[in-house]
């Protein structure tokens, strides 16, 4: 049955791949008014939270990102589906957001929105706001650095995962070593996990579509993690970026 789905998600990815043109979007003469517009469909060994940084099964599952930003305001849809029975993976992640650039190498973005978890329907008891920062900077022409500072379930028990990315690139390959904090403020609860990830060399498709291969292993670095989080595992990934 896995199998079976799976061979459906490729397709629909080779279907996208060859019908990118219709995700085109207008782009104003005057170049300074640069528009970003991403649509990202990708398929994963393991079920995972981004975010938060716990792996949560080890269903099949997919999801797809679009991302819109026109000069320093965006909005991004991110869906993720376990394909083989409901779960925690089962959740819709709308937001805002607005970048500054504060130097040459230096940018910062503010994230706010809603996350719906969708275990059982379109929205859960447990759905709830977050907002976030993220830092951007460019160390060096082949090594970035990024940080993530996540809260969320604003409404409930407010948590706090902070995410730092190290990203090194060549020519061909990508690795990132990916760091996180999770808090659970009112019981001042400490998690944290470390994952390494290689993105491979991109196979191009079309002038506007490249497929992607990531290999990860991820790992809890206390004894202490969220009770529904694995303590390790691999995680396998193929995505399908479609930049119009």
């Amino acid at each position: 049955m896995a199998f079976k789905k799976a061979l459906e998600i490729i397709g629909i990815l080779i279907f996208l791949s060859t019908n990118a043109y219709s995700f085109k979007v207008y782009e104003p003469a005057d170049s300074s008014k640069k528009v970003t517009f991403v649509i990202t469909p990708r398929i994963n060994s393991t079920g995972h939270f981004p975010f938060t940084g716990s792996l949560i099964n080890h269903h099949l599952n997919a999801d797809i990102n679009i991302f819109y930003e026109k000069k320093s305001l965006g909005f991004f849809l991110f869906k993720s589906q376990d394909l083989q029975e409901k779960s925690f993976v089962n959740y819709l992640q709308p937001g805002l957001f607005a970048t500054a650039r504060l130097n040459q190498s230096l940018r910062a973005r503010v994230f706010v929105g809603y996350l719906f978890s969708q275990a059982e329907s379109f929205r859960d008891a447990d759905s709830d706001y977050y907002s976030a920062l993220s830092i951007y900077w460019n160390v060096a022409p082949r090594l970035r650095v990024e940080n993530t500072s996540l809260f969320y379930d604003l409404q409930q028990q407010v948590k706090l995962a902070d995410r730092l990315v190290v990203t090194w690139e060549s020519q061909s390959i990508k690795l990132d070593l990916y760091v996180w904090h999770r808090i659970v403020m009112e019981e001042n609860n400490h998690a944290t996990s470390a994952m390494l990830a290689m993105t491979f060399p991109k196979i191009k498709i079309s002038n506007s579509t490249s497929l992607l291969f990531i290999s990860s292993y991820q790992r809890y670095l206390t004894t202490n993690r969220p009770s529904f989080a694995l303590k390790d595992g691999f995680l396998f990934s193929l995505l399908l970026p479609i930049e119009p």
